[in-house]
């Protein structure tokens, strides 16, 4: 009960702090609309001290916390939600200790694991004949919510199905750093497709093409790769630069 209560008053510490972030000037604009901040770097931060169960919770908050508070509202939220949930699941996957055994007596897990590769190639693909391809085929928002769902539905059931190892071994500059790259690149896939065939054309009424004309493809991953790299570099310091880890470690024990 103890610790329950320890958890809950943290998420809402967590909430409060990205409420403040969001409404203060700590933010850079950029010429497409969107903005270099650090709203959701307190994501990270319960990531780092407590693991996926709580930052997870945290995002929940960010989510209401934004639609609330945001100029952009639920649509801003949305996004910020789905853009920083990769940053915390790609490093709790890696960092799963799965046996052989524990995989022949789990289906959960291979099937989570099927349907996230299958769910990211089909985005890849997109982003490919969006950016890449001389035909530049476009798909139908809802093809793209659909292949969307399905990842981040069986990211989320991957990293839940085995025990993870201490979160000390992000203390690690080389670990973090091979994190940063694969998160990086989970996030920018991902949000720059949803983005292109769904956020933009559903919401603001803008054609994918015309929206591909006034952002390039490579500016919005690159917005997104900074974005990431920021949140998680700002986090890292706090936690791992500071006492704060050993003193969380160190209640965790006493209680």
């Amino acid at each position: 009960m103890k610790r329950n209560s320890q958890e809950i008053a943290v998420i809402g510490l967590f909430v409060a702090l990205i409420a403040v972030l969001q409404v203060s000037p700590l933010y850079v604009p950029t010429a497409w609309g969107m903005r270099i901040d650090i709203v959701a770097v307190p994501v990270l931060v319960a990531f780092f001290l407590y693991g996926l169960r709580t930052a997870l919770a945290v995002s929940a908050g960010m989510f209401i916390v934004l639609s609330i508070v945001a100029a952009e509202s639920v649509i801003g939220a949305s996004m910020k939600w789905i853009a920083t949930v990769p940053m915390v699941i790609t490093p709790a996957i890696l960092r799963l200790q799965v046996s052989k055994e524990s995989l022949r007596n789990d289906i959960g897990t291979i099937v989570g694991a099927v349907i996230s590769i299958v769910a990211l190639i089909a985005l890849v693909g997109i982003m490919y004949e969006m950016a890449g391809s001389e035909s530049r085929e476009l798909y139908s928002p809802i093809i793209v919510l659909i292949a969307s769902a399905a990842f981040y539905g069986a990211f989320y059931l991957v990293s839940q199905r085995h025990e993870p190892q201490s979160l000390g071994i992000y203390k690690e500059p080389k670990t973090i750093a091979t994190v940063l790259i694969l998160a990086v690149l989970v996030r920018g896939i991902t949000t720059t497709v949803i983005n292109y065939y769904f956020t933009l054309p559903v919401f603001f009424d803008i054609p994918t093409e015309a929206a591909l004309e006034w952002v390039p493809w490579y500016v919005m991953f690159g917005l997104n790769a900074i974005q990431g790299a920021l949140e998680v570099t700002v986090a890292w310091l706090l936690v791992f630069k500071t006492k704060a880890f050993s003193y969380v470690q160190k209640a965790y024990i006493q209680s």
